[in-house]
């Protein structure tokens, strides 16, 4: 049928164009002279012809660009001895009672699509208190094996558009609500719309991190047993006393060695009285042998 109409609309739009380009010739080349267009008649005439074409040109238009491939008939077998084909309507009675049954689910409108992968069917249903992929898949299903049982033919496609919808499904509000009480917990304010914002924001994290760190440190502290923090008292004044004893060790030793360097610079002393008194007994010898 839409071949049909393509080709009507078609063949009148080329008629009425030659006709109109025939008589703009003709008259471009003084066949026709400019008194005979003041006639109401041509004019009345050359307007009906004008609109004929512009309906005739935009329907053909309609059909070319927004008319679907939708078909009113489909075939389900062709052999070299005849044909055998299901019109629309017969389609449409086996989908209504496949879904009678069905508790939650209209039929609405039943379509035939053919395309270059073969042939669609479009189903508009209306559900209620039903899951979605649950019942598009049960009803997908329950038509491949009615349509294959009753007249051997299998659809290339089937489509459901689902235009009102009731659903079943109620939301837990106690999840919902730790859910966002965690991703606002969570969530990190963006400051890079504000000039200088990300080093702050690094200042911020840096001080979290310190602040942390201090309060696990006081938390690890609370909990040190009392008899710990006595052992490693006890250790500090262990340390405390060794430390005192090698200084005093130190102190001593010290004093011994000025001691020592003492009694060194007393022998050096009586040394040089004795080669003193050594150089005068040798010069009062010589002066005796003179």
């Amino acid at each position: 049928m839409k071949k049909n109409i393509e080709k009507i609309l078609a063949s009148a739009s080329i008629v009425i164009a030659f006709v109109l380009t025939v008589i703009l010739l003709v008259t471009v080349f003084g066949g026709i002279e400019q008194q005979d267009f003041d006639n109401n008649l041509v004019k009345g005439l050359f307007i009906t012809l004008a609109v004929l074409y512009f309906v005739t040109a935009g329907g053909l238009l309609v059909m070319l660009f927004v008319a679907s491939d939708a078909v009113k008939e489909i075939t389900l077998r062709s052999e070299q001895g005849g044909s055998c084909k299901a019109t629309l309507g017969v389609i449409r009675k086996l989908v209504k009672e496949s879904f009678r049954d069905v508790q939650g689910v209209k039929t609405g409108k039943v379509a035939l699509v053919v395309n270059e992968n073969g042939v669609k069917l479009r189903v508009t249903v209306k559900i209620t208190d039903r899951d979605v992929f649950e019942t598009e898949t049960y009803l997908r299903t329950l038509l491949e094996e009615v349509f294959k049982g009753a007249l051997g033919f299998r659809f290339h496609t089937i489509e459901f558009k689902v235009v009102e919808f009731q659903a079943k499904f109620k939301p837990d509000k106690a999840k919902i609500d730790e859910e966002v009480a965690e991703k606002v917990a969570a969530h990190t304010p963006n400051y890079a719309s504000v000039p200088g914002a990300v080093e702050q924001q690094v200042t911020d994290a840096s001080y979290d991190a310190e602040a942390e760190e201090a309060a696990e440190a006081e938390a690890v502290a609370e909990e040190v047993p009392a008899e710990e923090i006595s052992a490693d008292s006890e250790a500090l004044a262990e340390e405390a006393e060794v430390a005192t004893e090698d200084v005093a060790d130190d102190n001593a030793y010290e004093d011994n060695g000025e001691e020592v360097a003492a009694e060194d610079a007393e022998d050096a002393d009586a040394v040089a009285v004795i080669d003193n008194d050594s150089e005068e007994a040798g010069a009062e010898s010589a002066s005796e042998e003179e």
